[in-house]
């Protein structure tokens, strides 16, 4: 069955009344969380929602991948092999300090690739997935999807042509200043919008081109959940659904949100991970 007419009918009665939902859910025991940004952004974008699953007694870590300022390794010279290895490192060491010794895995947008080959290199410490408006790549096949391969199946979303800037030489890329705010920010206002466009950064660009490739014995094994942004421009809510429709995930949750939720409705997004994350809470 096509769960996309399904899904988005439940999406639209609920979103209005999802922070009630959520404040009367059943209480679901604290988690080990471990947050994973999307491209052009850094772990200091998930800083509200980290304080409100934090307030919830979570334990949480936000992951800076690698490229972002004070890494010390130039752009073009980084892999998604690097982005793995930072997220399994964050995963290893916060499972270390859990009771249960696994985590929750969380990633937002291209995020969610990372999230995916991390959970293919080591599924062993992880708990489970939770991808936040993010790209779910598909399992069992080659050489598996790239973000690229992802992002131009997207004909719903707010790109434009030259919305995308490459930088060969510096193996870099960026979002033109003039979309950023429209794909990024279309659900805040005149003054966070901006604020979000000014934190966007340049993004290495080898990794968006990197297939990341998935088994069904590794990467299968491990339950997903996925925030479904019902407003979004950058990956839009119909790929969001379409990637939906052909993955093995246990639990979508709608949000009535752009792109960023984390930044924009960080209190909204931290009740729907712990819902995503926790089959308890219904």
């Amino acid at each position: 069955m096509n769960p996309k007419p399904m899904l988005l009918g439940a999406a639209h009665a609920c979103a209005h009344t999802f922070a009630l939902v959520c404040a009367l859910a059943t209480p679901a025991a604290a988690e080990t969380f471990v947050l994973v940004h999307g491209a052009f952004q850094t772990s200091a974008d998930w800083r509200r929602t980290a304080d409100a699953l934090s307030a919830a007694g979570d334990a949480v870590v936000a992951v800076d991948l690698p490229g972002r300022a004070g890494d010390g390794r130039v752009l073009k010279d980084v892999t998604m092999a690097d982005h793995v290895a930072a997220v399994t490192s964050a995963v290893e060491k916060a499972a270390a300090a859990d009771p249960d010794g696994k985590v929750t895995l969380v990633g937002h947008s291209f995020g969610g690739l990372v999230i995916s080959a991390a959970g293919e290199a080591d599924p062993a410490r992880l708990s489970g997935l939770v991808y936040v408006a993010a790209y779910l790549p598909r399992t069992g096949t080659a050489p598996g999807d790239s973000l690229q391969d992802l992002a131009m199946a997207d004909h719903h979303g707010a790109w434009q042509q030259d919305s995308f800037e490459v930088d060969v030489e510096k193996g870099s890329a960026a979002v033109n200043p003039r979309d950023r705010a429209a794909i990024f920010a279309n659900d805040a206002d005149a003054s966070a919008a901006e604020a979000i466009a000014a934190a966007m950064v340049d993004e290495p660009l080898a990794p968006l081109a990197t297939p990341v490739a998935l088994t069904a014995e590794r990467f299968g094994t491990l339950r997903k959940a996925y925030v479904v942004t019902l407003r979004d421009e950058a990956v839009s809510t119909d790929l969001q659904l379409t990637m939906l429709a052909r993955a093995v995930v246990e639990e979508a949750v709608p949000l009535d949100t752009g792109h960023v939720p984390h930044v924009t409705a960080p209190l909204l997004l931290a009740e729907a991970i712990r819902r995503a994350a926790s089959p308890e809470i219904e």
